[in-house]
C-alpha cells in the first residue's frame, strides 16, 4: 500500500532496469534500480505510517473501552475522581436489591 507516485517508480525503474541489462547499458540498469528503491522505500514509509496509525487508534479505543461503567469496579464507579460518580449499572442495582431481599437487611431498616 503506497502512494501511486511509489509504485509508479518501482515499475518504471524496474522496466529501466530490465532494459539496461537487455541492452548493456550500465547507466539506464543502475538508474532504475535506484528508482525502484526509492519506490520500494516509500511504500515501506506510507505502510509504517498506516500501522503507527492503527496502533494509536487502537490504543484510544481501549482506553475509551476501560472507562464504560461495565468495565469499572463498583469502588472506581463511586469515586469522586469519576465523572460518573454515584452511577452504577442496572444489573450492579438488581445484585444490591437482591442482596438486601435475601439478608433482610430491608427488614431492618
Amino acid at each position: 500500500m503506497g502512494t501511486f507516485k511509489d509504485e509508479k517508480d518501482v515499475i518504471v525503474g524496474s522496466a529501466k532496469e530490465k532494459i539496461g541489462e537487455w541492452t548493456n547499458n550500465e547507466e539506464l540498469e543502475k538508474s532504475g534500480k535506484e528508482q525502484a528503491l526509492e519506490g520500494r522505500i516509500g511504500q515501506e514509509r506510507r505502510e509504517q505510517r498506516v500501522d503507527d496509525l492503527d496502533r494509536q487508534n487502537d490504543e484510544r479505543d481501549a482506553r475509551q473501552d476501560r472507562t464504560t461503567p461495565e468495565t469499572l469496579g463498583h469502588e472506581e464507579l463511586l469515586s469522586e475522581d469519576h465523572p460518573d460518580q454515584n452511577k452504577i449499572t442496572s444489573t450492579e442495582r438488581r445484585d444490591a436489591d437482591q442482596l438486601k431481599h435475601y439478608t433482610g437487611i430491608e427488614d431492618k431498616l
